[in-house]
């Protein structure tokens, strides 16, 4: 697995004044998980577990995990299932005790099971699982995180990353025996030192509860996606688009740059979305109304539901202080567009000379819109083109392999 780049320091320090998350509030979710270009089978797994009402939502929110698998065969795959499976479902029946209290108790449980199940069969052995767990409740956004699947926050045209990467490169980065340019060339970026199953004691990294604000976007991530793909990079996209198409472009991205590994990617967002670059964006305030369930509120069910949110606080502590251990910028400019259009060129040269099997009339459509859009000065529109270039030629180049490798 690969290991972050130049990590492990803090790099911002910021006190960030949020608000309450409503039940009433539309939370936008969407997710892709993908075999990549090398490997046989998909050891990432993810899930999404919404509250199911407003009861169980105020005691323990909306859950969402990614993790990814170790170990030889399937058993990989079986250990990050394990986890997606059984850390929500064990940190919801946990009826007692705060939030951060229920969700390091669901992965030391999955922990000791996967455990268990390695030492029973000798198949099994070296089976583990990073996971990575944001938790969306009331006071804020609550992470769990064990190995070096990463959780994202993108704010104001700024990426931050919330998780401490378990990873040899990272460790040695903290406790200064290498500076973050001598570790990426000196250590090898895929050994991880923390993860689900090894070690029945493992210890949970828990972050938050962090201050929640309107359009917030956070990424959950394996490191197939976070390896080829830098952090302005997914800020960009994570920042600019519908998360559905968000993840649609960065999961080819990480593709086209050779998709060494499996690839995951979650992205949630909290508001409302309507397109930019349309004409109710101008005029269509942030809506508040609509629950996270997507019915319309409003009502007296609407109002029962905000006087139970008021009226009863769970036992999660206040939000803390804001401390990423990354940050960076993620401005949509020409040369982020330049660059992306540039690698599609590249991969469209090499299309046309291995004879993919693409629909060109349709690339072709594409290419032209991203030459009116950029005329017109509109990079986000002509990054989109870009964008949707790169699921036509991920998606051939995944099919020109397979097709390739059974011949």
């Amino acid at each position: 697995m690969t290991g972050g780049e130049g990590h492990g320091v803090v790099t911002a320090r910021a006190q960030t004044q949020g608000r309450d998350v409503n039940w009433e509030d539309i939370i936008i979710d969407a997710a892709s998980s993908d075999t990549g270009m090398r490997r046989s089978n998909n050891q990432d797994s993810y899930s999404i577990v919404r509250a199911s009402n407003i009861d169980a939502w105020r005691h323990r929110g909306h859950l969402f995990v990614v993790a990814d698998g170790m170990g030889a065969h399937a058993v990989g795959e079986l250990a990050s299932k394990m986890a997606c499976d059984n850390i929500p479902h064990n940190y919801n029946k946990t009826k007692t005790g705060n939030q951060a209290d229920a969700i390091v108790k669901a992965y030391k449980e999955v922990g000791t099971l996967i455990h268990s199940r390695a030492t029973a069969n000798k198949e099994f052995q070296g089976m583990g699982t990073t996971a990575s767990t944001l938790i969306l409740l009331p006071e804020g956004a609550l992470i769990a995180h064990v190995g070096d699947s990463r959780i994202y926050r993108i704010r104001n045209g700024v990426i931050h990353q919330l998780t401490f990467d378990h990873s040899l490169v990272w460790e040695l980065v903290r406790r200064q025996h290498l500076n973050a340019e001598d570790a990426n060339l000196k250590v090898p970026k895929n050994v991880i030192t923390r993860s689900l199953g090894p070690d029945p004691q493992v210890e949970v990294d828990v972050e938050g509860v962090l201050a929640v604000e309107p359009n917030d976007a956070y990424l959950l991530c394996s490191d197939g996606l976070s390896g080829p793909v830098t952090d302005p990079e997914m800020g960009v996209f994570a920042g600019n688009f519908h998360p559905k198409d968000a993840c649609r472009y960065l999961m080819n991205l990480a593709n086209l740059r050779g998709g060494l590994d499996n690839i995951t990617v979650m992205i949630l967002r909290i508001g409302p979305w309507v397109e930019p670059d349309s004409a109710e964006h101008a005029t269509t305030a942030p809506a508040t109304t609509s629950p996270t369930n997507g019915k319309p509120g409003g009502g007296l069910k609407s109002m029962l539901g905000k006087l139970l949110h008021h009226g009863h606080r769970s036992q999660a502590p206040a939000t803390v202080e804001d401390r990423p251990y990354r940050t960076a910028s993620s401005p949509l400019t020409e040369d982020f567009v330049d660059q992306l259009s540039e690698l599609t060129r590249r991969v469209q040269a090499a299309a046309v000379e291995q004879a993919w099997s693409l629909d060109w009339t349709l690339f072709a459509k594409y290419r032209r819109q991203e030459g009116e859009a950029r005329a017109a000065g509109n990079l986000r529109q002509a990054l989109r083109n870009v964008g949707e270039m790169m699921e036509l030629l991920g998606k051939a180049a995944r099919f020109h392999r397979k097709s390739a490798g059974s011949n």
